[in-house]
């Protein structure tokens, strides 16, 4: 009995390794195989799935929104967001701090998991009741660690 729980004991430290090798090999061969511009719609699109089948919801304030947003990362391990308010563009503004980085890969170097932002993103605001179908989620810039994200037109 002692054997099993030190060998579930080990594999259980050495799933995160594993994971970690899995997702950078999958991004090196989706990158090679499909190309930038169809491996970033995918990563989109992934999002917008995972946003799907990881729901919110619906409340009437961006700071309730927030909260909901980060209990789902904090969940899943992907870092937490900040919301506010951009009256003047008409858009919100979200500032994802710690997304995990599949090592080096993306643009700029660490990145990669940026466009399946942008999806979850555009999914949960979307889910939104009031939500104008015409808005949408891209990467506005990158600082201090964290991806900025513009939700409007």
């Amino acid at each position: 009995m002692a054997r099993q729980s030190k060998q579930k004991n080990q594999q259980s430290h050495a799933a995160p390794l594993m994971w970690r090798t899995f997702l950078r090999g999958l991004a090196l061969e989706l990158d090679a195989q499909a190309g930038p511009d169809a491996s970033r719609a995918i990563r989109r699109a992934t999002g917008q799935q995972m946003a799907a089948m990881l729901a919110l919801l619906d409340v009437q304030s961006l700071e309730a929104l927030e909260l909901e947003m980060n209990m789902v990362m904090a969940e899943i391990g992907w870092g937490s967001v900040a919301l506010t308010l951009n009256e003047a563009e008409r858009c919100v503004m979200l500032r994802h701090s710690d997304l995990p980085c599949i090592g080096s890969a993306g643009e700029p170097p660490g990145t990669w998991l940026a466009p399946v932002l942008e999806g979850l993103y555009q999914g949960w605001m979307g889910q939104q009741a009031g939500a104008d179908p015409s808005f949408n989620a891209h990467v506005a810039t990158y600082e201090d660690n964290a991806v900025i994200i513009r939700y409007g037109r």
